[in-house]
């Protein structure tokens, strides 16, 4: 269990496409190491089929969010319990956890701030 899965940020860096090949060889490069639960991710490409709305994205890393602490909940479980749990993968469970939640929050934070602002200049 190794790997840090988020999901894939749609259309970046959209000026430089050189940049873009050489992260999708990177990312592409990573596969074997997301471990067998994490599910498919690829990045893709500018006019890749329709695009998910923006509520669908954050639903779904809502999801990812609650299955990583369910993970990390489990794992610690099965610690406590004398199970055959290593410690190492507790901690790079809680780690990943943590790291989403914490991207999770800034997201949130950002989706505040810009909703404040609107507010302020629309009435």
């Amino acid at each position: 269990m190794s790997g840090f899965d988020l999901p894939p940020i749609q259309g970046f860096d959209l000026g430089m496409p050189q940049r873009n090949d050489a992260l999708r060889a990177a990312v592409e490069g990573l596969e074997g190491f997301q471990g067998p639960e994490a599910p498919a991710r690829r990045v893709r490409e500018l006019g890749d089929g329709p695009s998910m709305p923006f509520d669908g994205v954050l639903a779904d890393s809502l999801d990812y969010v609650k299955g990583l602490q369910d993970d990390t909940r489990e794992k610690v479980r099965g610690l406590v319990m004398g199970e055959d749990v290593e410690l190492h993968d507790v901690m790079i469970a809680g780690n990943k956890s943590e790291a989403a939640f914490n991207l999770l929050l800034e997201v949130r934070n950002k989706m505040v701030e810009a909703w404040e602002k609107l507010s302020r200049s629309g009435g």
